[in-house]
């Protein structure tokens, strides 16, 4: 029997394509101020709403998705949180340590006699310790993340393997309720990895079209799927602002 059973309440809600010849380009930034390009990114161009397809084949499952326990999922945070006090905590200590190196620099050019190099070696005397605290609570916000990672880890991966057999299930067919689709539809699925500038492109015709990426950053998953209406000469920049950012224990599955 087609797979086509699956898609069929996604096909009611899609428009009817249009057929005429163009390209879409995107552009993939890193968050932060900078926007750095993210090369060597996978992206995808999708003649259909991949959410809403995963939506209705899990509608579908012959069982439900398995739940996530909420304490885990908190638990999950409250490790984030502490990852990110540790990471902040490094910051400081590398912060000062390079204060450090640049007086010591600096102090090798000078007569040890002049007053600029009392002046410099008493601020060395106060860097060193600054650096010691630092390092100590450098230490403490690390055993702080670590003892708590290896409390929550063994709980995810026995989450993980149970979401895992389930999907394995639920997707089993996937890969051809995808290619009926796309044969109903009269259109292929493209993709393309991002070159130095953080650019990537399709020569697709008409639209709609869905771009799908993923990017791990330090603050989850950055997961975009963007339609656009029709394609066209302007870029699309997917960055942050029009990312949904995923965390916690289904990111770790």
């Amino acid at each position: 029997m087609s797979k086509l059973r699956f898609a069929i309440p996604l096909l009611a809600t899609l428009p009817l394509l249009t057929a005429c010849g163009g390209r879409i380009t995107v552009q993939v930034l890193a968050e932060g101020a900078d926007a750095a390009p993210v090369d060597d990114l996978e992206v995808q161009f999708l003649p259909f709403d991949r959410d809403s397809l995963f939506a209705v084949i899990s509608s579908q499952a012959a069982t439900p998705e398995p739940p996530i326990p909420a304490d885990l999922e908190e638990a999950s945070m409250a490790e984030r949180e502490l990852r990110d006090m540790w990471s902040q905590a490094e910051m400081n200590w590398n912060n000062v340590r390079d204060e450090m190196r640049t007086i010591t620099e600096r102090l090798e050019d000078l007569d040890d006699r002049s007053r600029e190099y009392l002046e410099l070696f008493d601020q060395f005397g106060d860097l060193e310790d600054e650096e010691r605290a630092l390092n100590r609570r450098r230490q403490a916000a690390f055993d702080d993340f670590d003892e708590m990672q290896q409390a929550n880890q063994q709980r995810i991966d026995s989450v993980c393997i149970v979401i895992d057999s389930w999907e394995e299930v639920a997707f089993a067919e996937y890969g051809d309720v995808e290619a009926d689709l796309l044969a109903a539809l009269g259109r292929e699925a493209m993709a393309d990895t991002t070159d130095a500038d953080g650019v990537a492109f399709a020569a697709a015709s008409g639209g709609p079209w869905w771009v799908h990426a993923r990017l791990n950053t330090a603050a989850g998953e950055l997961y975009w799927n963007v339609v656009v209406e029709e394609a066209s000469p302007d870029t699309l920049r997917l960055q942050s602002g029009n990312a949904e950012l995923r965390q916690g224990v289904r990111q770790r599955c």
